[in-house]
């Protein structure tokens, strides 16, 4: 069985996770996107001695999006291929983790990771729309061979938008709470579940609204 636990940023996502992993002994899998792309942003811009940049690693935002998107246009076919390889890179070792555990968590995937897409895509120019098109095509595909390997249950966590901010500052980050992207990870999983439904891929998804 896989659980894939998803959600905006602050909802609970790796809380539930941790319990899955020590109440029920599931594997646990993390999947961040754009590992390489960051890799290089930060290899490439970023000032460490900024005060304000060092409040955005602090709270693990991403690198790329503290680029210029004139910057990041001029960069986006290696970006692309940067994700591209690192998907790629990810999705083999999650097959075969899926092909040795009988259990498995995965914390993060579709809505958060199609959010980071459309957002480097619409508001920083980094990606561009061929690119998204192709990056989630990998997503559903192999999707698709892990619903042949394992039961696959999609969990939505979401909470309104008070409690995302409270969690968010009770964790003592310094940065803003991005409303913004919250919004486009709900986005993102709608349009998760219907792409899902039209491709046929089985996949048992649930909405759960926590208080």
């Amino acid at each position: 069985m896989i659980i894939v636990v998803d959600g905006p940023p602050a909802s609970g996502k790796s809380t539930i996770v941790e319990y899955l992993r020590r109440r029920h002994g599931f594997s646990v899998h993390r999947y961040k996107r754009l590992g390489l792309v960051n890799t290089l942003m930060l290899l490439l811009w970023i000032n460490l001695q900024s005060k304000e940049v060092k409040h955005y690693i602090h709270d693990k935002v991403d690198p790329v999006i503290l680029v210029s998107p004139s910057y990041l246009e001029k960069l986006s076919w290696l970006l692309f291929g940067l994700e591209a390889v690192y998907k790629c890179v990810r999705y083999a070792s999650l097959l075969f983790l899926a092909l040795i555990c009988r259990n498995i968590v995965i914390d993060e995937w579709f809505s958060l990771g199609w959010a980071n897409y459309f957002n480097l895509m619409s508001f920083k120019r980094a990606l561009k729309r061929e690119h998204v098109a192709f990056l989630v095509r990998i997503d559903l595909a192999s999707l698709r061979v892990l619903s042949k390997v394992h039961d696959v249950y999609y969990c939505f966590i979401d909470r309104s938008l008070e409690k995302l901010k409270s969690n968010w500052h009770k964790r003592g980050h310094k940065v803003p709470y991005d409303v913004k992207f919250s919004l486009l990870a709900r986005c993102a999983f709608k349009l998760f579940t219907e792409t899902i439904r039209e491709h046929n891929i089985n996949v048992r998804v649930k909405y759960a609204y926590v208080q």
